[in-house]
């Protein structure tokens, strides 16, 4: 995937050389030519004042070689017969007619100077190679002039994208569930209106969410005192029927075991990170769980910084789950792959419908089956943020043999 700042910088790259060229080929269109002519009508001017004072044919070849040097050029001093008795490189000949014409003649081989001399001589130059060296030297300019462009705007390129690199990388940590991350509005262009706007958003979002959380964990905790006198005038009204008065004390102590779920479910939502992290046995801790199910645990002994309660409760919820909808874990061990301990918990039951893998951790969602529509639908919820609260994940998937497996990945 192509970057936001390589875009802009090619986009602004691109947008110079095109200027370039287009400049390049108006210049060489319109100045060149020109610039080139009148640099050699200069030189031979300049050549033939030093020639007419020359005595001997030593010096006139001195001349002429040096201005053949100068201009790229092949250059001839023809004597008043027409005759060349001093040249530099192969220049075209000339006719008498065109000796006669002083200036700029257009010749098959390209336009050549004539510059009458005092004497009846001529010096002719023929820049066979003036206007190829004189665009080559306008072509280095221009490409040293767009390096130097191109290497200053790809600071200015990447410092503004550099800016939009962080700003995703708050609303990454904003999207992730910490919902105090903020962003640095630097500048006061429209990436910082941005930014601001962002930092406004996540604030409002963040007292709501605080709000609703709060919310909810005060009406759970408030829920128990209403549900503990209800017990206690359950228990005190004579002649209640048995079997009515047991029904009652299970729909209370279920709706108390929903409270504590949401209690929990609640601070593991406003946490953000473990309070009370220590080296835990993980094989010793889900043997003691497994204990109460009447499940035997193998694996590796793997020792992992954790919150004990948190992984208790972890264990509990997954063995809890396939008590109620498969009749009991078939299999509980404890892996460690790397740097990672891994929790896996089995069972041999009807399992869960494909459309539905991907939201059974959801809160409060239920099997679809009538068989497994008891309880809140918290308890794989809860899992999945004590996973995540530690840094790991939780995963399902369906076994070969039939049933389900359950495998949680935490870091060591």
């Amino acid at each position: 995937m192509r970057r936001l700042h390589l875009k802009f910088y090619l986009a602004i790259v691109g947008t110079l050389m095109m200027f370039l060229a287009a400049g390049a080929m108006i210049w060489h269109h319109f100045s060149s030519p020109q610039a080139a002519l009148s640099g050699i009508e200069s030189a031979t001017a300049l050549a033939a004042g030093m020639l007419d004072d020359a005595r001997n044919v030593e010096r006139q070849q001195e001349i002429v070689d040096a201005l053949a040097y100068q201009l790229h050029a092949e250059v001839a001093l023809y004597d008043a017969s027409g005759a060349t008795n001093v040249v530099a490189g192969s220049p075209l000949t000339l006719i008498p007619k065109e000796l006669a014409e002083a200036g700029w003649l257009v010749r098959k081989g390209g336009p050549v100077l004539n510059r009458e001399l005092s004497g009846g001589r001529h010096l002719v130059v023929h820049p066979r190679h003036r206007f190829f060296w004189h665009s080559l030297h306008m072509v280095f300019l221009l490409a040293t002039v767009a390096a130097v462009l191109a290497l200053l705007t790809y600071p200015i390129a990447r410092g503004i994208t550099a800016r939009l690199a962080r700003l995703e990388a708050g609303v990454l940590q904003f999207g992730s569930g910490n919902f105090s991350a903020r962003v640095k509005v630097e500048g006061r262009d429209e990436v910082a209106a941005l930014a601001k706007s962002f930092n406004e958003s996540a604030e409002r979002v963040e007292q709501l969410v605080r709000a609703h959380q709060l919310l909810l964990a005060n009406c759970s905790h408030e829920l128990r005192t209403p549900l503990a006198r209800i017990r206690m005038a359950i228990d005190r009204v004579p002649g209640t029927d048995s079997a009515v008065s047991a029904e009652l004390a299970r729909n209370i102590a279920e709706l108390d075991a929903l409270i504590g779920e949401m209690l929990l479910a609640s601070r593991l939502d406003v946490a953000h990170g473990l309070e009370r992290p220590e080296p835990v046995d993980l094989l010793a801790l889900a043997a003691e769980e497994a204990a109460h199910f009447d499940l035997q645990v193998s694996g590796d002994a793997v020792t992992l910084t954790a919150d004990p309660t948190l992984l208790r409760r972890l264990v509990r919820n997954l063995l809890e789950n396939a008590r109620v909808h498969a009749g009991g874990a078939s299999d509980l061990r404890i892996e460690s792959a790397d740097r990672h301990a891994i929790i896996v918990v089995e069972d041999t039951g009807s399992g869960v419908p494909a459309a539905e893998h991907d939201r059974i951790f959801e809160p409060f969602r239920r099997a679809s089956t009538a068989s497994q529509s008891t309880g809140a639908g918290l308890g794989l919820s809860i899992v999945r943020q004590i996973a995540r609260a530690h840094g790991g994940t939780v995963e399902y998937s369906a076994r070969p043999e039939g049933g389900s497996r359950f495998t949680v990945t935490l870091p060591r």
